[in-house]
Protein backbone atom coordinates (compact mmCIF):
# COMPACT_ATOMS: atom_id res chain seq x y z
CA UNK A 1 0.00 0.00 0.00
CA UNK A 2 1.26 3.44 -1.06
CA UNK A 3 2.11 6.44 1.43
CA UNK A 4 -0.90 8.81 2.30
CA UNK A 5 -0.40 11.95 0.37
CA UNK A 6 -2.34 14.10 3.07
CA UNK A 7 -4.97 13.65 5.50
CA UNK A 8 -8.71 15.59 5.79
CA UNK A 9 -10.95 16.72 8.16
CA UNK A 10 -14.32 17.28 8.08
CA UNK A 11 -17.24 17.93 10.73
CA UNK A 12 -21.23 17.51 9.98
CA UNK A 13 -23.19 20.76 9.20
CA UNK A 14 -26.62 18.78 8.35
CA UNK A 15 -28.47 16.19 6.61
CA UNK A 16 -31.53 15.46 4.85
CA UNK A 17 -33.27 12.91 3.60
CA UNK A 18 -35.19 12.05 -0.13
CA UNK A 19 -36.64 8.90 -1.71
CA UNK A 20 -35.19 7.60 -4.63
CA UNK A 21 -37.34 6.36 -7.91
CA UNK A 22 -37.56 3.24 -6.84
CA UNK A 23 -38.56 4.38 -3.25
CA UNK A 24 -36.55 3.68 -0.91
CA UNK A 25 -34.47 6.18 1.27
CA UNK A 26 -31.18 8.18 0.38
CA UNK A 27 -29.52 9.68 3.40
CA UNK A 28 -27.29 12.88 2.53
CA UNK A 29 -25.65 14.71 5.04
CA UNK A 30 -23.03 17.89 4.32
CA UNK A 31 -19.51 18.36 5.71
CA UNK A 32 -17.21 20.93 6.08
CA UNK A 33 -13.35 20.88 7.03
CA UNK A 34 -9.87 20.88 4.89
CA UNK A 35 -8.15 18.85 2.98
CA UNK A 36 -3.80 18.95 2.53
CA UNK A 37 -3.31 20.95 -0.45
CA UNK A 38 -7.20 21.64 -1.01
CA UNK A 39 -7.63 24.24 2.06
CA UNK A 40 -11.54 24.87 3.11
CA UNK A 41 -13.32 21.87 1.57
CA UNK A 42 -17.25 21.34 1.78
CA UNK A 43 -18.78 18.33 0.44
CA UNK A 44 -22.02 15.95 0.40
CA UNK A 45 -22.14 12.49 1.41
CA UNK A 46 -24.96 10.58 0.18
CA UNK A 47 -25.76 6.98 1.10
CA UNK A 48 -28.99 5.08 -0.12
CA UNK A 49 -30.35 3.17 2.44
CA UNK A 50 -31.87 -0.16 1.29
CA UNK A 51 -32.62 -1.78 4.62
CA UNK A 52 -32.51 -1.13 7.95
CA UNK A 53 -29.86 -2.24 10.27
CA UNK A 54 -27.36 -3.09 7.01
CA UNK A 55 -23.62 -2.91 8.34
CA UNK A 56 -22.16 -1.98 4.59
CA UNK A 57 -23.29 -0.38 1.00
CA UNK A 58 -22.39 1.79 -1.91
CA UNK A 59 -22.24 6.13 -1.06
CA UNK A 60 -20.98 8.83 -3.46
CA UNK A 61 -19.07 11.85 -2.53
CA UNK A 62 -19.54 15.35 -4.19
CA UNK A 63 -17.63 18.55 -2.92
CA UNK A 64 -15.51 21.46 -3.66
CA UNK A 65 -12.50 22.48 -2.31
CA UNK A 66 -10.59 26.11 -2.26
CA UNK A 67 -6.72 25.60 -2.36
CA UNK A 68 -5.20 28.33 -0.97
CA UNK A 69 -2.75 29.12 -3.81
CA UNK A 70 -4.93 27.85 -6.85
CA UNK A 71 -8.39 28.38 -8.28
CA UNK A 72 -10.92 26.32 -6.77
CA UNK A 73 -11.84 22.77 -7.83
CA UNK A 74 -14.78 20.00 -7.26
CA UNK A 75 -14.52 16.09 -6.58
CA UNK A 76 -16.49 13.46 -7.15
CA UNK A 77 -16.76 9.68 -6.29
CA UNK A 78 -18.14 6.31 -5.50
CA UNK A 79 -17.12 4.44 -2.51
CA UNK A 80 -18.33 1.63 -0.13
CA UNK A 81 -18.85 1.56 3.64
CA UNK A 82 -18.60 -0.59 6.54
CA UNK A 83 -19.59 -0.07 9.92
CA UNK A 84 -16.83 -0.88 12.69
CA UNK A 85 -17.41 -3.24 15.60
CA UNK A 86 -21.12 -2.72 15.67
CA UNK A 87 -21.21 1.17 16.67
CA UNK A 88 -21.73 4.53 15.28
CA UNK A 89 -18.87 3.99 13.23
CA UNK A 90 -18.41 3.68 9.56
CA UNK A 91 -15.20 3.55 7.77
CA UNK A 92 -15.69 4.80 4.41
CA UNK A 93 -13.45 3.75 0.94
CA UNK A 94 -13.40 6.01 -1.72
CA UNK A 95 -11.11 4.30 -5.03
CA UNK A 96 -11.28 6.90 -7.16
CA UNK A 97 -11.89 10.82 -6.43
CA UNK A 98 -11.69 12.42 -9.60
CA UNK A 99 -11.00 16.03 -9.32
CA UNK A 100 -11.84 18.63 -11.45
CA UNK A 101 -8.02 19.68 -12.39
CA UNK A 102 -7.58 16.17 -13.95
CA UNK A 103 -5.82 14.72 -10.77
CA UNK A 104 -7.17 11.48 -9.03
CA UNK A 105 -7.00 10.42 -5.47
CA UNK A 106 -8.05 7.20 -3.05
CA UNK A 107 -9.17 8.40 0.23
CA UNK A 108 -10.09 6.23 2.84
CA UNK A 109 -11.27 7.38 6.40
CA UNK A 110 -13.56 7.12 9.25
CA UNK A 111 -16.93 8.75 9.74
CA UNK A 112 -17.89 9.04 13.60
CA UNK A 113 -21.17 9.94 14.98
CA UNK A 114 -20.56 10.04 18.20
CA UNK A 115 -17.95 12.95 17.61
CA UNK A 116 -19.81 14.31 14.33
CA UNK A 117 -16.37 13.74 12.29
CA UNK A 118 -15.12 12.46 9.16
CA UNK A 119 -11.14 12.05 8.84
CA UNK A 120 -8.80 10.15 6.90
CA UNK A 121 -6.11 9.92 4.55
CA UNK A 122 -5.44 10.78 0.78
CA UNK A 123 -3.60 8.45 -1.69
CA UNK A 124 -2.44 8.75 -5.27
CA UNK A 125 -4.79 6.55 -7.16
CA UNK A 126 -1.99 5.65 -9.23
Amino acid sequence: MSSPVGEFAHRHSGSSYATAADGSIIATSNWEGTATGFGAVFGTLSVPITEGGATSGTCTWIGQAFPPDGAWVTGIGDGTWEEVDGRHRWRMSFPKLQISSGESLRCEGELDLATRTFTGQMFDDG
